[in-house]
Order: structure tokens, then sequence, then C-alpha cells
């Protein structure tokens, strides 16, 4: 696995498709907080949202990296197109970890927060980070070739996903009784959110649970991605 990370890092590497995404987020977070002073855990629930859209646009920018006689020789190499799949989205999401990393350190290094914060919130911030990063790779896979052969439909589609998950708590608002329930099954990155922006006021349970479901909702969908693969007999040389 090992090998098969670090052979997918050197193509992502040499394509260079990681750097506009990656500029943007880097040179957004500097715009964010270009006006001082900011309240923390408001400010970061704002870059998590943002973490959260780059990592599916680089999901679905790595995704197809490969041509497809380049990817049949790399699963020859790993000998499962389940594992090289299961190995791109592992890879894709170690990615955006340092990208977490710096939004959540940047502020805190040049002082651009109204206080302090506590080592708690870091650990927290930095936690939600890294938890809707993942859910955002494991919602872009799905809009791979695999799926979608239309590379302008996927990513309409996707874009539409990624407008739907960030607008989760104004459709809640606009359900009937009856019909809210229906919102549980949507991303739950507003949990994440609606933590970081109470987070004085929020238990631990509540904070456990945010940070939980994200990552739970990421699992459940990359298990069912490489579920489907295998159903629909990809994986094999042939496919």
């Amino acid at each position: 696995m090992t090998s098969l990370l670090s052979y997918l890092h050197t193509c992502f590497m040499r394509s260079y498709r990681y750097g506009p995404s990656t500029f943007v987020f880097i040179i957004g977070i500097i715009l964010f907080y270009s006006v001082v002073p900011n309240p923390v855990m408001d400010s970061y629930a704002f870059t998590t949202m943002f973490l959260f859209i780059i990592s599916a646009v680089l999901c679905y920018t790595f995704m197809d990296m490969e041509t497809s006689s380049q990817e049949s020789v790399t699963m020859l190499h790993s000998r499962s197109l389940l594992k090289l799949y299961f190995a791109k989205l592992l890879y894709i999401w170690l990615f955006t970890i340092p990208l977490a990393l710096y939004a959540v350190l940047f502020p805190l290094l040049f002082h651009k927060f109204d206080r302090n914060p506590s080592v708690e919130e870091l650990g927290f911030a930095f936690l939600a980070h890294a938890a809707s990063s993942w859910l955002g790779v494991t919602l872009a896979c799905w809009f791979s070739s695999k799926f979608i052969r239309s590379r302008v439909m996927s990513f309409l589609t996707l874009s539409v996903v990624i407008i739907i998950t960030i607008s989760v708590q104004g459709i809640e608002n606009r359900l009937s009784e009856s019909m809210k329930n229906v919102v549980v099954l949507l991303p739950p990155l507003n949990n994440t959110i609606k933590v970081l922006m109470s987070f004085d006021s929020a238990i631990l349970f509540t904070k456990v649970v945010a940070i939980a479901a994200s990552l739970l909702y990421g699992t459940i969908l990359a298990v069912l991605f490489l579920f489907v693969l295998h159903k629909r007999k990809l994986d094999s040389l042939t496919s």
C-alpha cells in the first residue's frame, strides 16, 4: 500500500492537477484573514466549509488522473481495482491534511484572531477540518468517469450536491415537519458547522457526534463506492 500511495503521489505531483485548487485554498485563507480581528470558532466554521469544497474538487480532478491504459498497468501491479481506488481515496484525503493544518495554524501564528484559542478549540477545529475533507473526498468519488462518462455532467452534478450539502440548514427550515427527517440522509457537514459556531455552549457528546457523523457518513460512502465497483464487475483487467 505504501508503494502504491507513493506512486499516486508522484503521478499527482507530475500532473499539476493539485495546483489550482491548492492555490485557491491557500490564497483564500490569506484573503479571508486579511481583515482582523476575527472570531475564533466562527472563522474555523468558514474554513471547514471551504476545505470541504476544495477537497471535493481535488478528489474530482484526481480520481480520473490516469488514462485507461495507465490505470490497467497500475491495477496489474496493485492486483485489484478496489485496492487501487481505496488507495486513491486514502491518498487524496491524506493530501488534504496539511491543508487542514494550514487552515487551523495560519490565523494562530499570524495573530488573526480577537483572542488566543484554547488547545481544545484548536484540536476540535483540526478534527472538524479533517472530517469535513474526508466527507468531501468520499462525495466526489461518486462523480468519477466510472459512473458518469460526461465530464461536464459529472462536474455540474457534483456542484449541485456540494451546494445542497452546504445549504442543508436552509433546506430543513423550508421543509414541513413531516419531511424534516429526510435531512438526515444528506451529508452531515451542517452539524459540524453548527457545533463550531456554538462551541462554547455545545456539550462534549454533541462535539463528538459532529465529528463522528462526518467520518462515518464518508466511510459509508467510500465502502458503497468500492462495493458498487465490485458489483459492476469493474474489478478486472478487462474493464
